[in-house]
């Protein structure tokens, strides 16, 4: 399954860390991310707080889950 994280802080830096793990994330996606989520998931430049952008973003990528911590 393809998972979108929004978000960017600590809590979501543990989620997209845990998600890797899992055999069944198949690709890992997280906006804006930071540094340390850019070591486990593919990062994309959207504002977190523009829920249009977000769901484009969603729709593009074919994700099955988005997780908004």
């Amino acid at each position: 399954m393809k998972v979108l994280v929004i978000g960017g802080g600590a809590r979501e830096h543990a989620l997209c860390r845990a998600l890797s793990l899992d055999p069944d994330v198949t690709a890992l996606h997280c906006a804006p991310g930071n540094a340390g989520i850019a070591e486990v998931a593919e990062l994309h430049a959207v504002d977190a707080l523009d829920g249009a952008a977000v769901a484009d973003l969603a729709a593009s990528l074919g994700v099955g889950l988005v997780v908004v911590v």
